[in-house]
C-alpha cells in the first residue's frame, strides 16, 4: 500500500471511529435517559435490534456509559454501625450483593474510589497492595480534582500473575487517574529465604519505596484468602503445600502477605520472612488503611483480617457484613456458654 493509500485507508478509520462514537452516545440518550426500548431505538434509528444490543454495551465498555448502583442507607445503615463497634472500625463502606463476583468486586471499586477521592489531599501518600480487588480501583476512578498526592507500592510484585493485580501497575493507574505521581516497587513479592529478602531490603531503592510506604497517611489494601487458589499461590509465591502447612497452623487469610488466624494473631513462622512488603506491625501505624474484599468466599478472612487491628475502613458486601457479624455472635455464645 502506498503512503497515499494509508493515508486514505487512516482517514477513514477515524472518520469510522468518530461515526461510531456518536451512534453509541445517541443510542445511549435514547435507552438511558429516553428509557426507550431496544426495539424502540432500532426501528428509529434503522438498525437491527442486534446491532442496537451490541452497540449499548460497546457503549459502556469504552466509558460512553457508566453505571453506578447506590445501596440504599437504610438498608447499610445499622449493619455499617454494627461492624464499627463490634471491631472498632473508623467506617465501613457496603455494596449491595450481587450473583456476579465481577459486578460484586466493581461496586466495592466504586466505593472504595469515591471515598478515596473524598478524602485524598495535596500532599498524601497512599500505600498501594495487590489483588484484584484493589487492581478494580483505578478503573472506577472517574472525573476528580487531580491533586499532587503520591501513590507507593506495598508490596513488590509477580511476573505469573496479569499487570493489572500486581502492586506497580495499580499504583501507576490510580497516580494517573489522581493525577498524582507513583513510587514503584521493583523488587518480588516473595523470595526464597529470609537471607534473600534481607539482601533486597538492603538495596537503597528498595529500603526507600518501603520507607515511604510505612510513611503513608492512607493505605489500600486487599484481604487474602488461605486457599490452594489464593492469589499467593497463583503469583508462584507459596505452593499449595506451603498454605496446607499454613491452614494447619490456623491461618484464615492474608494482608500484604502477613498470614493471620481467625482470632487476628499473625501465624506462619519462616513464610512471613519471605515476604518483600509493608509489614502487619508498619500498617498497624498507618492513620487510615482501607481493606477491601467482595468474595463472599472470604468471610472468614476477613473476620481474622478485622481482629488484627490493621484494618480501619472495610470496604464489602451487605452479605459478608451479616454473616461476620452472624461468625462473631456465634462464637461469643460459645464462649459464654449462650
Amino acid at each position: 500500500m502506498d503512503d497515499g493509500s494509508e493515508k486514505t485507508e487512516r482517514k477513514r478509520e477515524r472518520h469510522e471511529d468518530v461515526g461510531d462514537i456518536e451512534l453509541m452516545t445517541r443510542l445511549a440518550s435514547l435507552y438511558y435517559l429516553d428509557n426507550l426500548t431496544q426495539l424502540e431505538i432500532a426501528e428509529r434509528v434503522g438498525l437491527s435490534r442486534i446491532k442496537v444490543v451490541r452497540l449499548l454495551k460497546k457503549a459502556r465498555n469504552v466509558g460512553i456509559v457508566e453505571i453506578r448502583l447506590h445501596t440504599p442507607a437504610a438498608m447499610r445503615a445499622s449493619l455499617e454501625t454494627a461492624l464499627i463497634q463490634r471491631f472498632g472500625l473508623q467506617q465501613t463502606l457496603l455494596v449491595a450483593d450481587q450473583t456476579n463476583e465481577d459486578n460484586l468486586r466493581v461496586l466495592a471499586a466504586q466505593q472504595t474510589a469515591s471515598h478515596l477521592d473524598s478524602q485524598l489531599r495535596d500532599g498524601d501518600t497512599l500505600a498501594v497492595g495487590m489483588g484484584r480487588n484493589v487492581g478494580a480501583v483505578p478503573d472506577a476512578v472517574s472525573k476528580v480534582t487531580p491533586r499532587q498526592c503520591a501513590f507507593v507500592t506495598a508490596i513488590g510484585g509477580s511476573p505469573l500473575v496479569g499487570q493489572p493485580v500486581n502492586s506497580a501497575d495499580i499504583c501507576r493507574r490510580l497516580a494517573e487517574r489522581f493525577g498524582g505521581r507513583s513510587e514503584c516497587l521493583y523488587a518480588p513479592a516473595y523470595v526464597e529465604s529470609s537471607q534473600l529478602r534481607d539482601a533486597f531490603l538492603c538495596h537503597d531503592e528498595v529500603r526507600s519505596v518501603l520507607a515511604n510506604a510505612c510513611n503513608a497517611q492512607f493505605a489500600l489494601v486487599g484481604i487474602g484468602d488461605a486457599m490452594d487458589n489464593s492469589a499467593v499461590v497463583r503469583m508462584g509465591c507459596f505452593s499449595a503445600d506451603d498454605m496446607t502447612r499454613l491452614r494447619k497452623a490456623g491461618a484464615v487469610g492474608d494482608i500484604l502477605g502477613d498470614f493471620f488466624d481467625i482470632q487476628g494473631r499473625s501465624v506462619g513462622t519462616g513464610m512471613k520472612e519471605r515476604v518483600i512488603s509493608v509489614n502487619g506491625d508498619a500498617l498497624r501505624n498507618i492513620p487510615c488503611v482501607i481493606g477491601i474484599a467482595a468474595e463472599s468466599e472470604k468471610t472468614t478472612a476477613l473476620l481474622g483480617a478485622l481482629r488484627t487491628g490493621i484494618v480501619d475502613i472495610l470496604v464489602t458486601s451487605v452479605g459478608n457484613a451479616r454473616r461476620l457479624l452472624e461468625m462473631a455472635d456465634a462464637e461469643t455464645e460459645m464462649q459464654t456458654g449462650g
